[in-house]
């Protein structure tokens, strides 16, 4: 945190250290810690943790229609991000057969997944500087620009350099969207905004692959897919344009004025910026995302590109951490706010949990299909719970904390709803009834939801108002390195054991019959497609194929199950602070 803020608040522990004790990670972890509990459980107005404070009543200022307007810009702006995300997924073989681009298909998802992951934390410190207003305008203007690209492509490249621009836009807009929020919303009252938030992600994630299709279906074809989402996204910039109006004083207006009053120019702005720890945080991620979406696939694991990937991971992580602990007098995403326990505890609670929560989302459907023989159809109506389920959970969490103030058993219990999801289906069997199949992703879905819409608050509440913005961008940050890196793991565990399950269980038929090169030729055809095991698979060795993809799908929902569990320990790590009413916080 800032040094001027610590000063007058709490006595000097870091220095009171050792220096080569300070070394070893539990000393300075410790000692960082109980700096942060010193400092967070001070009377000082600003933290959410005073205790002693008297809870006040007054209203944002600004009128309600004018906060609602506000805010319902910015839902629709999250929606249109996260509808982004999943729109291409019917749409990709209709895209591959106009470029004939079918080996490379997959860079259109990870575009948009790669360019948001990597700037999102990035907005929450530069908003800070800049206004919230003008980034906002600027990730919108990012994502229309994106998006006309991608509408108007006339090759696979532009298609994807479009879709790597949207999400660039599509990144701040989510981001900046929660915590424009929390400039103008109570921080009670913030928690059911962030519910809301969270139910228009949710739709917009739960629909964009039905949008894709009926687009792909049209006379206009795919392209229109994208080229709709202009006008939308015009519709929220404009309402943010003429609306977004934040109160005198607040920290999301940037640096207006100096020590001496005058006002601060661009150039003084631009030396503000953490350059280096942006440089290194961009690198770190960029290298992460890159190796571990396209690790095992685009990028053999066993090619040099992935081993310098990894390395380039390990290299950029290090100089972030240590440009953000030691070089930079205003960090772009503070890393030392991760001494508090809270912080600490709800951010690898959001890691965990997306490991989890998005990797089952991806190999239920797959366990169904390969397993349960179950059409597109009859999958999509097992899916379509999961969205109620969501929305009930994000909402809900908000209104309760609007209610009562508090958070900390409510979310260790239903965090642990989340678990119990989990392992239902791990002890998922091939005679499941139906009316269970309708239950196994709402259960754990339930569960993350609050578990994400609880977690931010927590953090926010953790910290001074002023420092919000970046806290909201490592939540972000953890977020979406958690599901990227849960849905590669996921793949690889999948992948591998049905390798060896399948060579292992298949070639025990070689026989005169049975030939080793026929028998290999039916795992090759296994291994691509899961249609194949019901469809076309000789009959002999059907039941045998189902049970390596039976092995397969368990051994990855064993990973989400122990993910979750570590979600909900990191739960327990968390310290609950008061949830003020005013924007004072008091």
């Amino acid at each position: 945190m800032v040094e001027t803020d610590r000063a007058s608040l709490l006595p000097p522990v870091r220095s009171s250290l050792n220096p080569e004790l300070a070394e070893g990670l539990a000393v300075y972890v410790g000692a960082e810690v109980a700096e942060a509990e010193l400092l967070l459980d001070s009377e000082d107005d600003r933290y959410g943790s005073t205790s002693g404070v008297e809870e006040g009543s007054r209203e944002p200022e600004m009128s309600l229609t004018r906060l609602h307007i506000i805010i319902a810009s910015m839902c629709l702006g999250s929606f249109l991000a996260a509808l982004d995300n999943t729109i291409v997924s019917t749409l990709l073989s209709h895209i591959a057969s106009e470029f004939n681009e079918l080996s490379h298909i997959s860079w259109i998802a990870t575009a948009y997944l790669l360019s948001s992951a990597t700037f999102q934390p990035l907005y929450g410190k530069v908003s800070d500087i800049f206004g919230r207003r003008p980034l906002i305008i600027i990730s919108n203007l990012f994502f229309i620009l994106g998006c006309l690209i991608c509408g108007f492509s006339s090759n696979l490249w532009s298609l994807v350099a479009g879709r790597f621009i949207a999400g660039i836009g599509g990144g701040g807009v989510t981001s900046l969207g929660s915590i424009t929020a929390s400039d103008i919303v109570p921080l009670r009252s913030r928690a059911l905004y962030q519910g809301i938030f969270n139910f228009f992600y949710g739709l917009g994630i739960a629909i964009g692959g039905l949008i894709g299709g009926w687009f792909s279906e049209g006379e206009n074809g795919w392209r229109m897919a994208f080229l709709a989402q202009v006008p939308l996204c015009a519709v929220s910039l404009v309402l943010i344009v003429v609306f977004l109006k934040l109160p005198p004083g607040c920290k999301g207006l940037g640096m207006i004025s100096n020590d001496k009053g005058g006002k601060v120019r661009i150039g003084s702005k631009l030396k503000k910026i953490d350059w280096l720890g942006s440089l290194t945080l961009v690198t770190f991620l960029f290298t992460f995302m890159l190796a571990s979406s396209l690790g095992g696939e685009e990028i053999p694991y066993g090619s040099a590109l992935f081993k310098l990937l990894v390395v380039g991971t390990i290299l950029f992580g290090g100089a972030f951490l240590y440009t953000e602990l030691y070089i930079s007098d205003d960090p772009i995403l503070p890393v030392r706010f991760l001494t508090n326990r809270s912080i600490l505890g709800a951010s690898f609670a959001n890691w965990f949990c997306m490991m989890s929560t998005v990797t089952l989302a991806f190999y239920v459907p797959v366990y169904w299909s390969s397993v349960l023989n179950l059409k597109p159809t009859e999958m999509g109506s097992r899916i379509a719970p999961n969205f109620f389920s969501t929305a009930f959970g994000s909402i809900g969490a908000g209104y309760y904390m609007k209610r009562t103030g508090h958070y900390y058993s409510f979310l260790l219990k239903f965090t642990g709803l989340m678990v119990i999801g989990q392992l239902q289906v791990l002890l998922m069997k091939p005679d499941i009834s139906n009316w269970r199949q309708y239950i196994l992703l709402p259960l754990p879905q339930f569960g993350g939801a609050v578990l994400i819409t609880v977690t931010l608050l927590a953090m926010i509440a953790a910290v001074p108002h002023e420092h919000q913005a970046a806290t909201t961008s490592i939540s972000y940050a953890f977020r979406s390195t958690g599901s990227t890196l849960g849905v590669s793991v996921g793949a690889a565990l999948f992948r591998n054991k049905l390798s060896v399950s399948l060579y292992d269980s298949v070639m025990k038929f070689e026989s005169e019959e049975y030939s080793k090169k026929y028998l290999l030729t039916i795992i090759h055809q296994a291994s691509e497609s899961s249609e194949y095991v019901h469809a076309k698979a000789p009959k002999f060795i059907q039941a045998t194929l189902v049970q390596c993809y039976e092995q397969a799908c368990k051994l990855t929902f064993t990973f989400c199950f122990i993910a979750a569990i570590f979600a909900w320990l990191s739960c327990g790590v968390i310290k609950e602070y008061k949830l003020h009413a005013s924007m004072e916080r008091k």
